[in-house]
């Protein structure tokens, strides 16, 4: 079995004239967690969309996942190959319960009956440690933080195997990064690998073992996230020049 569970290799994505992925090539080990910086529009999201095709894959190069080829799957079947997302805008429904919420994608994407979906709802809900007594309000009355569990949850009721996170921590105060950056550790070391697109670098530097930064739809430097963010090349990419 492959030490690595997914392998991006010279992705592109061409939207008419300009190149917003361009020819990234990388790879994510088993159990890892690998944190994704970059500027905005340099492509992070972009390239998240192409691994998962939703809502579009790759225009060129090749992604495997668990060893087989996937940039050609439809996105229902890669998600029930084991590879789940999330979205920098949150989505939930808002006239559904957590609880309920959980279990329509619970049933769709592990395509279990009613009661094993409610049951993979609950479990979910309690690695997030989700507040008690809130999974039945109806979802337009979950605070940020709330709504940020309830999405990671929506991924793990379908029993990932590498999960997707895009910028979870945005909207999130101190003291819930901090609550956050205890979860992603949890939810690592329960043996999902994860892949994190984060702009609060303290969280992408505390939880990531390996740290790419991308640019302009290129891959910029990647490496320990210490060295990485000592790049002369990084800095001048987030700070456009000012190295002082």
């Amino acid at each position: 079995m492959s030490e690595n569970i997914l392998e991006v290799s010279e992705a592109t994505k061409v939207f008419g004239g300009l190149r917003a992925v361009n020819g990234v090539t990388f790879s994510v080990r088993r159990g890892e967690m690998l944190g994704i910086a970059g500027p905005n529009g340099s492509g992070k999201s972009t390239l998240f969309n192409l691994i998962t095709s939703v809502p579009f894959g790759p225009t060129s190069g090749e992604i495997r996942f668990k060893g087989e080829r996937v940039d050609r799957w439809p996105a229902h079947r890669i998600a029930r190959a084991g590879l789940l997302r999330t979205f920098q805008k949150d989505a939930e429904f808002p006239d559904l319960s957590a609880n309920e919420t959980l279990a329509v994608c619970a049933t769709y994407n592990a395509q279990l009956s009613r009661t094993a979906a409610l049951e993979k709802a609950e479990a979910a809900l309690a690695t997030v440690k989700f507040g008690h007594g809130r999974s039945r309000l109806p979802s337009r009355y979950l605070s940020v933080y709330e709504k940020k569990q309830l999405m990671i949850a929506s991924a793990l009721v379908s029993d990932p195997a590498l999960l997707m996170l895009d910028e979870p921590a945005s909207g999130l105060t101190k003291p819930e990064i901090e609550q956050l950056d205890d979860l992603l550790v949890a939810i690592n070391r329960s043996g999902v690998t994860v892949l994190l697109i984060e702009h609060v670098l303290s969280l992408l530097l505390s939880v990531s073992e390996r740290l790419i930064v991308l640019n302009q739809g290129k891959v910029l430097a990647e490496g320990k996230p210490v060295d990485v963010v000592g790049n002369p090349e990084v800095i001048t990419a987030y700070l456009g020049g000012r190295t002082s």
